[in-house]
């Protein structure tokens, strides 16, 4: 995959970087890593999405 490729699939996750197929399934997200492997069905490529912390938001603590 290359550097275009890449940026486009960031900018729009939603279809293989590769093909461009719509056709792409999730696997199971792996919290330890903090990824999840996604296939699409079309090409049979193979990826991780890599997820980081970009936020938080305070909670207040619910009343008894």
């Amino acid at each position: 995959m290359d550097e275009k490729q890449k940026a486009d699939y960031l900018k729009n996750p939603y279809h293989c970087p590769h093909c461009n197929s719509e056709h792409i399934e999730a696997q199971p997200f792996d919290a330890e890593m903090s990824c999840q492997p996604v296939v699409c069905l079309a090409c049979g490529k193979e990826w991780r999405d890599i997820y980081t912390l970009t936020d938080i938001n305070s909670l207040e603590p619910k009343s008894p």
